[in-house]
């Protein structure tokens, strides 16, 4: 199997870490509005690798985190403000309903789905561990990755510092903060006050109260359940930087290890009216208001008709050309399958189906060519259709 690692920026064999065992880790939601369609590309995408990998032999360990508490302001904590709940009970209510959406579209629950507010203790062990390490220094209360010392910063996104400044102003809050020996110091920990208001989260730490950067989230939770080199980290393009260079440089720093993960794999930005699905653009297409009107299966297929790798735009009219497949498909699989055998050649029908089935995504998980295949199938009503369609995540 070949797959399109983003940090070699080529297509590699996949070959995991240890023999029949992958470890997979995908960066998660940050739970403070509704799941749209953007946010299932990625998972669902996710979720078909993970379903292949299972069906060529592999045990997958699977986790994903739900960041229900970082160093930012403009997300939960500033719409837990405005209105005047609880980041907590903010991030339980819109979790839940992420939930429902991706269960409602087959997602396979992770091995482990962790939150961030319980793994605190994890975090500020890593952070200390930089700290021992050189790696990490103190500020006021806060402390920040030094990255001159990290050898090789920027070598999955491959952006020049005046490029990673750009990026980062979309990001970072304290990019300008005074106390950082350099702007593109990542924030491990930022210290705040036991008397701030309730939508603001605080810890207890040897660094004094405050909370948890981002970046140092991932990194403290993937290694506590996946160890400290993991087979496949994935996630949104929009996250290699500076999320993802961050928790290279910080769980490769604290473990001395490289690589910490050896594939890492970016879905593209999925598109609405000509600009990024968000909800600052007002473009959103939810989930759960296509579900009122489209099967499940049918918004699958949509999500799965587009290559992971690449962007796309949505248009409700491949929503229903995407109905209309599934329809198809299903109408097969309640007739009977008569056609078992090549005729010329007496080869299993079935065994030649799953193998050119295989084939197909062994070449960079290529879904969108393998549902042409399932089509096909269903033309010729295949007895492997079932097993092959369910493999994908359908459901029967």
């Amino acid at each position: 199997m070949n797959i399109l690692n983003s940090l070699s920026g080529k297509e590699e064999e996949f070959t995991p870490l240890h023999k029949n065992k992958v470890t997979i880790y995908v960066c998660g939601i940050t739970p403070y509005d509704t799941t749209h369609l953007g946010h299932a590309s990625t998972y669902i995408s996710f979720d078909s690798l993970i379903r292949y990998l299972k069906f060529k032999g592999f045990e997958v360990l699977y986790t994903q985190n739900v960041t229900d508490v970082n160093d930012r302001d403009h997300d939960i904590l500033d719409r837990a403000k405005k209105l005047h709940v609880s980041w907590k009970k903010l991030a339980e209510y819109w979790t839940e309903k992420f939930l429902a959406d991706m269960h409602a579209l087959n997602w396979i629950h992770p091995s482990h789905y962790v939150k961030a507010s319980r793994h605190i203790h994890h975090m500020i062990d890593l952070i200390q561990e930089l700290l021992d390490k050189g790696f990490a220094y103190r500020r006021n209360g806060s402390v920040y990755l030094d990255t001159a010392k990290i050898s090789g910063y920027g070598k999955l996104s491959k952006l020049s510092k005046v490029e990673m400044m750009k990026v980062s102003l979309d990001f970072e809050e304290d990019l300008q903060c005074p106390e950082k020996k350099n702007p593109l110091d990542i924030t491990l920990w930022r210290a705040s006050s036991p008397d701030q208001l309730p939508h603001i989260p605080h810890f207890a730490s040897p660094f004094g109260p405050g909370r948890p950067g981002w970046h140092i989230e991932c990194s403290a939770m993937s290694m506590e359940y996946l160890g400290e080199q993991i087979d496949i980290h994935g996630g949104g393009t929009d996250l290699k930087f500076p999320h993802h260079e961050a928790e290279i440089a910080q769980s490769e720093g604290a473990s001395g290890k490289a690589p910490f993960a050896k594939y890492w794999l970016h879905s593209g930005t999925v598109f609405y009216r000509g600009a990024k699905m968000s909800k600052s653009k007002g473009n959103l297409v939810m989930v759960s208001d296509l579900l009122k009107k489209y099967s499940p299966n049918a918004i699958r297929w949509l999500l799965l008709s587009n290559h992971w790798s690449k962007p796309w735009e949505y248009k409700e009219k491949d929503l229903i050309k995407a109905q209309k497949n599934v329809d198809t498909i299903e109408s097969a699989l309640v007739s009977p399958c008569t056609v078992r055998y090549r005729a010329s050649q007496g080869v299993p029908l079935e065994a030649s189906a799953i193998n050119q089935f295989a084939a197909i995504l062994d070449n960079n998980l290529d879904t969108p060519k393998a549902l042409e295949f399932l089509l096909d199938l269903a033309k010729q009503k295949s007895p492997s259709l079932k097993n092959l369609y369910s493999s994908l995540g359908f459901k029967l």
